[in-house]
């Protein structure tokens, strides 16, 4: 008899992680697994750092998903089917899709790549974060976990004053800088103060730079950035509608945010229709989370995977990072 269960796990962190919402040290999450006694599959349950998601509230809409799902799923259409029907948070759905899929790869035989129709990435190049720290720690943390190998830098910054942090990384470490904002500023003209400040800087583009309620401030930023401006809170479950073009260059797709790997893929072939760039990203998550989102990387233009990498320790080890590229660990 097939069975969902439920398990959280605690996952210390290799650095203190502080973004515009909070910081922590610890992240905990929760994994679903679907097994029929010889088979499983599992997703992972990841949560927004200081956004005020709960595992007690994630764990109850598991119990609802209980009452609702048979016990036996009549396929992949059937069960899809059943996670719409259901007010489930959408980093819940992800999982449990996730955690079906796979299991059907594992009963046909197959990759998850070829069950879901798409075309295999066996490897992609990540960019890595630097969360916000002290001026002073910069030069150790980049020079301590050689962050040089990787292609871009992703650097976590809080408030307009972040310019000397920025200017001391790039003193450091010569590739391309992505900033992510975390939706740091609520007014344009703040914002684009800020911008003027990166001349000189390596800079490959912005990431939620601006609160996601202030839609018209991101028009007048994207019309007047030197930089590419990406969205992320701005874009959850939702469809890429028309409006995106008006106010962003690109999205940041996540498995999490949009709900499991249909949602997502169809985020991200509205995005390519609209001439939007895409990038793939994750929340700190371990390397099942990780492997899942690498499932539909295809055709994708940059790669934010680095959650499992601030782990002090993966419990997984589905994903290898060598020379900033992940691989799939079965691909050893």
């Amino acid at each position: 008899m097939s069975k969902w269960t439920i398990e959280k796990i605690t996952l210390p962190l290799s650095v203190d992680w502080k973004i515009t919402r909070g910081q922590t040290k610890v992240k905990e999450n929760l994994i679903v697994t679907y097994s029929d006694g010889k088979l499983s599959g599992k997703g992972e349950v990841s949560f927004l750092t200081g956004a005020g998601q709960t595992i007690e509230e994630a764990q109850e809409a598991f119990n609802q998903f209980l009452q609702l799902v048979p016990r036996e799923v009549n396929g992949l259409e059937d069960f899809l089917q059943i996670l719409e029907e259901g007010d489930f948070p959408a980093h819940l759905k992800s999982a449990l899709e996730t955690a079906y899929v796979g299991f059907l790869a594992e009963l046909m035989q197959d990759t998850t790549q070829r069950v879901l129709g798409l075309r295999e990435v066996s490897s992609i190049e990540t960019s890595m974060s630097i969360p916000h720290m002290d001026l002073s720690k910069v030069e150790s943390y980049i020079e301590t976990n050689n962050l040089h190998r990787f292609s871009a830098l992703k650097v976590k910054i809080t408030s307009s004053e972040d310019i000397e942090f920025l200017k001391e990384i790039s003193r450091i470490y010569k590739g391309p800088l992505r900033i992510d904002g975390n939706e740091c500023f609520s007014q344009a003209k703040d914002c684009l103060k800020f911008i003027e400040k990166l001349q000189g800087l390596n800079i490959q583009f912005l990431e939620q730079p601006l609160d996601r309620r202030e839609f018209n401030e991101s028009i007048e930023v994207r019309k007047n950035s030197p930089y590419m401006i990406f969205a992320d809170e701005s874009l959850q479950e939702g469809r890429v509608i028309d409006d995106f073009q008006l106010g962003f260059h690109g999205i940041n797709v996540k498995l999490s945010k949009a709900g499991g790997y249909y949602k997502a893929q169809r985020q991200l072939k509205e995005a390519r229709e609209l001439g939007l760039k895409t990038m793939l990203g994750c929340m700190v998550e371990t390397s099942l989370g990780i492997s899942c989102t690498m499932n539909i990387a295809h055709g994708v233009d940059y790669f934010d995977l680095d959650g499992f990498l601030l782990l002090k320790e993966d419990p997984f080890q589905y994903i290898y990072e060598e020379k900033g590229r992940l691989y799939y660990s079965h691909q050893q």
